[in-house]
């Protein structure tokens, strides 16, 4: 039984850490939202060494299986049949950059995005640790990392992930930060409504049951002065009422429900998981959410067209190049109409680049050695290409970029104080960020 009041072992503010847990309701709404709460007050607290800009938000889209760089963004028309592929390249309306033809209204909008060709240190297998933490080792997400070193306000989570659960990557998430840092997961965004995890009450709690619940928040009144007002145990008691608010409120719930959107726009983004994955973190980054991570739908070989396994190089026409070029350049689009693609930095990069040569299956296997990756808003200089690969898209020619580099430009993008913030170091070492897009 809850003893309010009467404690036996205390915390240096003057009761346990599980009776202020009892009196916030843990089994309410779970003890990973409050505590994720809690980190986001504790770390405002801090005195803050970083230098704040802008509140730039980021929609990161993870490409799983690794996007050929031929069939996209760095076609390679003067080499032979087998490293050329059979598509064609066309002119973007950016003078002098050409990408593949598969990709018409990207190449109709380079003005407003740019283009990094020679990225490299990838391992070519399947893991996104490269790709989403900016070290082969590394479990801790850009996601996480901005959500400890910056502020969040509001009742949205800062932190989302949108799509299916990582391919062969297990534990990516808050990593070192701990798992009150891991994203908010919604595995599927289609349909009327998403259920929220933690955002939604069981089935076995009913309305009378909730109020009962809420009711538990007043007994911190007494525990606040059982503590002598505590600072600690105020702090506290305002982590479960945001949790609560949370919980109730009707702008988070209308932020996941795509069927606000007008069926327009809807089509526009594609009648597809990745269409609507896009539109969703739209919504969320409207509606106040700092990072939304986007997976590419879920795993069925997605990029990685070996041939043998799947099909080749012809699912990039059939399939994969079209929803890429739809969804992505209906986000740009949409993003500019609505004045937020200055203060939206938006990414995409796979896990890996594919091989210069075609396979005896028509399609290409994983290499890690040179991929590409696509960056828009928050301040990146559109019609910007960085780097050049060899005459085979196999290796840089110059300006190769790093993981750790990319994830440089990243923070520093979102307003992260790089060279004067020592938070961030364990997560870049020693890497600057990419100068022509800072």
């Amino acid at each position: 039984m809850m003893k309010v009041g009467r404690v036996r072992s205390r915390n240096c503010q003057g009761v346990t850490r599980r009776e202020l847990l009892e009196v916030g309701g843990l089994s309410l709404l779970g003890l990973t939202l409050a505590d994720q709460l809690q980190a986001d007050e504790l770390q405002r607290a801090k005195p803050q060494t970083s230098k704040q800009t802008s509140p730039t938000s980021c929609i990161f889209i993870f490409l799983e299986g690794g996007p050929s760089q031929f069939e996209t963004f760095d076609p390679k028309p003067n080499a032979i049949d087998d490293v050329r592929g059979p598509y064609g390249n066309i002119a973007t309306n950016v003078p002098g950059i050409q990408i593949c033809e598969l990709l018409p209204m990207l190449a109709e909008r380079m003005d407003r995005y740019a283009l990094i060709r020679s990225l490299t240190g990838f391992t070519g297998g399947h893991t996104a640790r490269p790709a989403l933490t900016g070290a082969v080792e590394s479990l801790t997400t850009y996601g996480a990392v901005v959500t400890k070193l910056q502020d969040h306000a509001g009742a949205m989570p800062p932190y989302i992930h949108v799509g299916g659960k990582i391919f062969n990557t297990p534990g990516i998430g808050g990593g070192v930060l701990g798992s009150a840092y891991d994203p908010v997961e919604i595995a599927d965004p289609l349909g009327k409504q998403v259920q929220l995890p933690n955002f939604s009450l069981s089935a076995d709690v009913s309305a009378g049951r909730f109020s009962q619940r809420q009711e538990l928040l007043g007994a911190i009144d007494q525990l606040r002065a059982n503590a002598n007002a505590s600072p600690g145990v105020e702090r506290l008691g305002t982590f479960y009422q945001r949790a609560v608010n949370m919980l109730t409120s009707n702008k988070v719930r209308d932020a996941f429900d795509l069927s606000l959107e007008p069926e327009s726009r809807r089509t526009r983004y594609g009648a597809n998981f990745f269409g609507q994955s896009l539109l969703m973190a739209r919504r969320l980054v409207e509606a106040g959410t700092r990072f939304v991570q986007v997976k590419w739908y879920d795993w069925d070989g997605a990029w990685d067209i070996h041939g043998y396994n799947s099909t080749g190089i012809e699912r990039m026409e059939e399939e994969l190049c079209p929803r890429f070029d739809q969804g992505l350049s209906a986000l740009l689009d949409d993003l500019q109409q609505r004045g937020m693609l200055d203060s939206t930095l938006v990414v995409a990069v796979g896990e890996m680049g594919r091989t210069p040569k075609i396979n005896k299956w028509g399609g290409r296997d994983h290499w890690g050695a040179c991929l590409f990756a696509w960056l828009a808003g928050g301040g990146i200089p559109g019609g910007t290409v960085v780097g050049q690969s060899d005459a085979k898209a196999a290796y840089p020619a110059n300006d190769p970029v790093q993981p750790a580099e990319l994830a440089a430009t990243l923070y520093r993008l979102m307003g992260i104080n790089i060279n004067a913030d020592p938070r961030v170091r364990p997560f870049i070492g020693n890497a600057s960020p990419v100068a022509a897009l800072v």
